[in-house]
């Protein structure tokens, strides 16, 4: 395995998608346990608690969820691929949000060509 620096936000939308992956499939589990653990172990406990049961956790996992589930219908054309991709949005601002309500550090992902949903109150 290699480390890679990413944002905080950026590590835990991860965690939740193995999350996702792991209530869908037993044989993600020992992924999600391990990002669990890695990720556990950088921060204090009260933190650590803070975060994952945080609303904003919640909405990572809801997003994550909502994309993930766009994605199988695209794959059926069940959807549009401007649905899937709004979903992807709403997965980066709940990303935006933890980031902020956790971290001094901006978020440094930058998406380009969102203006049209950025003026949007849709959250999942």
């Amino acid at each position: 395995m290699i480390k890679l620096l990413v944002d905080e936000a950026y590590a835990f939308d991860y965690l939740s998608i193995l999350d996702l992956k792991r209530q869908k499939s037993s044989d993600s589990y020992d992924a999600w346990i391990n990002c669990y653990k890695y990720l556990q172990n950088q921060f204090d406990n009260d933190k650590w608690l803070s975060m994952i049961y945080s609303s904003e956790y919640k909405e990572m996992l809801k997003a994550n969820t909502l994309t993930f589930d766009a994605v199988e219908k695209a794959k059926n054309n069940e959807v549009s691929a401007q649905y899937v991709d709004e979903c992807n949005y709403l997965r980066y601002k709940a990303k935006q949000n933890f980031q902020k309500n956790f971290f001094s550090e901006s978020l440094s992902e930058l998406k380009l060509g969102y203006e049209k949903y950025a003026h949007k109150s849709r959250t999942v």
